[in-house]
């Protein structure tokens, strides 16, 4: 008996594949499975729902500072139909899953249609081709495992880098979708993840070279949005800090981020 696993990354594509697994293999059950926003360096004692997503803001050059500060990540709790928690699931089956790109320059998939991360349109500077942002080390006893944005452990990963934002940034294991909780004791579908971006205006288009930067149109909105001009529908995405609206600390943010791209200021 041979069961579907999970999916594949296949270059520009995300394809659901079956290959071959145990009969016995334990079956990620998603009304049981979650994952929760975390935050801070102590796993042990973590800031979860508000106090944690207040960290989920993001430059496209992943530098650390105010992106993604507070080693930002989600927890994943994942069990099977009985309850269980499943142990040893590989890091690249539990993963955040990018389309890389936008309708517009081709791309498409059951991941975010906003969120930019490749070579195609940002090719000067280069840009790496994101397509999922996976687990930092396999599931534990308790079938817990972690996805912190910037890297595994929460150092910086060169190659996780994107730009712009989408309102869900789907989670999956083992191919199954699973729903977020505000906090581990909320009710699944109580939170969807969701990273703001300084990189929050162009590059959606196939223009080259106008993605995954901060640039002074970027800055320029913001200012436009600054109180006590009216809120808008981008209102919620330009305040980073999820915290009162936009106000002194989200102008600070994008202030020092400003032309900050794929090479600047870390490069890689």
């Amino acid at each position: 008996m041979k069961r579907a696993c999970g999916i594949r990354v296949l270059g520009l594509s995300v394809a659901l594949a079956a290959w071959a697994c145990p009969a016995t293999a334990a079956i990620p059950d998603p009304g049981n499975s979650f994952f929760v926003p975390q935050a801070g360096l102590d796993y042990s004692n973590p800031l979860e729902g508000d106090a944690a997503t207040t960290y989920f803001h993001a430059c496209p050059n992943n530098d650390g500072g105010s992106s993604l500060p507070l080693n930002a990540r989600i927890k994943i709790v994942v069990k099977d139909s009985g309850g269980a928690p499943i142990p040893g699931i590989s890091p690249a089956d539990l993963f955040i899953l990018f389309n890389g790109g936008t309708p517009a320059q081709g791309f498409s998939g059951e991941g975010p249609d906003s969120v930019i991360a490749n070579s195609s349109f940002n090719q000067n500077p280069l840009c790496p081709d994101v397509r999922y942002v996976p687990a930092d080390s396999p599931t534990d006893a308790d079938g817990v495992a972690y996805i912190p944005f910037t890297g595994p452990g929460g150092i910086r990963d060169p190659n996780r880098k994107w730009g712009h934002f989408d309102s869900e940034l789907p989670v999956y294991v083992l191919g199954i979708k699973i729903s977020g909780r505000l906090t581990s004791g909320s009710e699944n579908g109580s939170y969807v993840l969701q990273i703001k971006n300084f990189d929050h205006t162009g590059g959606l288009g196939t223009a080259l070279n106008q993605g995954e930067a901060v640039t002074s149109a970027d800055f320029n909105a913001f200012v436009l949005s600054f109180p006590p001009a009216p809120p808008t529908l981008f209102s919620f995405w330009r305040d980073f800090d999820s915290v009162s609206g936009i106000c002194l600390p989200d102008y600070n943010m994008i202030s020092h981020h400003v032309a900050h791209d794929c090479d600047t200021p870390l490069n890689p």
